[in-house]
């Protein structure tokens, strides 16, 4: 009679790109988590071509992980992406290397997203690593301008829920997927290289009628902006050209009616304060870029339906929070 090989109840998926003790430091902890849950868990690092040395140091500190090797630096949702087509679990655990997983996170995500089966996504309490009374995430939401925004970003440890709660989505730092709905939703959008691709999922499993919860015990912390420098053109364009995906892919035509033109007008300030300040016209290039592929993105599109999203924020909120951003880890992009 052939064994009954026991089901994977969480595979955790970090991806590397040339940061290799940040993220031996990011598995010593995750290795610590998992240790703790009931049921089989694996460990799968994906490195996105450092050629550093990075491997070699992350087989030999956690030998008992899975380790991909991609041929070159193919932008985090596609090494994440490759990472799930080789896991198992019921449950995918993504974890940036720039974080720092308390050791009871996983249990208390597992915890809420077992609660409902129509829960497909659980947020962790993101904390900055360099002030842990400050939140950086307790989840993410979306207004009516499609703008993805960190919520209680800057505020007190005091100010989150103390029990769980539903939110938007899941920043994608600290965030656990049923694997069903990323199955159902089509995972991962690869083409995002980084930036707003956990906007676009969360966005997606909305319209398939998912919900996300926040489970604000299950802390983590977060190096913001360790892995990518802010303030570079390269993550400005890329910012820039996801937000206009994200739109074409998912908004839907009467939110475009009724908001589009103060979709333009904050763009455009936006793009006219980086301009000024900064000296760059990288957010532009990107938005013309994602324009000039938007009826592509919108017809590749699943079919899109209303969901609630929160009332404006504007550019003032946004200036908010880029001073939260700046005075943890530098500057920050929308």
């Amino acid at each position: 009679m052939r064994r009954r090989v026991p089901s994977t109840r969480v595979s955790a998926i970090v991806v590397n790109y040339r940061r290799p003790a940040m993220t031996c430091a990011c598995l010593a902890a995750l290795d610590d988590a998992l240790g703790r849950i009931e049921g089989r868990a694996e460990v799968i690092v994906v490195d996105n071509g450092s050629g550093d040395g990075s491997c070699e140091a992350i087989r030999a500190a956690a030998p008992h992980a899975t380790l991909l090797e991609l041929p070159g630096n193919l932008g985090f949702p596609t090494a994440a992406s490759e990472g799930i087509r080789h896991s198992s679990g019921d449950w995918v655990l993504l974890v940036n290397n720039d974080v720092i997983i308390e050791p009871a996170a996983v249990g208390e995500l597992l915890a809420a997203g077992e609660a409902a089966p129509d829960t497909g996504s659980v947020a962790a309490q993101m904390r900055f690593a360099d002030d842990p009374g400050v939140i950086n995430s307790a989840g993410i939401d979306v207004d009516r301008l499609g703008i993805g925004f960190d919520r209680l970003l800057g505020e007190p440890v005091s100010a989150s829920e103390d029990r769980p709660v539903e939110v938007f989505g899941a920043c994608g730092g600290a965030a656990l997927h049923r694997r069903r709905m990323l199955d159902e939703v089509g995972g991962m959008d690869e083409s995002f290289f980084f930036a707003l691709d956990d906007v676009d999922l969360a966005w997606r499993a909305h319209m398939h009628g998912w919900r996300c919860m926040y489970a604000p015990a299950a802390i983590v912390h977060h190096r913001h902006g360790a892995t990518t420098a802010h303030g570079s053109d390269l993550k400005y364009f890329h910012v820039g050209l996801n937000r206009v995906r994200t739109l074409a892919k998912n908004a839907d035509g009467r939110m475009l009616r009724r908001y589009g033109a103060m979709i333009v007008l904050y763009d455009l300030a936006y793009v006219a304060f980086v301009a000024v300040t900064e000296r760059s016209l990288a957010p532009l290039r990107g938005r013309l870029h994602g324009l000039r592929e938007w009826r592509r993105y919108r017809r590749s599109g699943a079919p899109r339906r209303a969901v609630a999203l929160h009332a404006p924020q504007g550019l003032r909120a946004a200036l908010a929070r880029r001073a939260v951003w700046t005075r943890h880890s530098g500057l920050a992009h929308e």
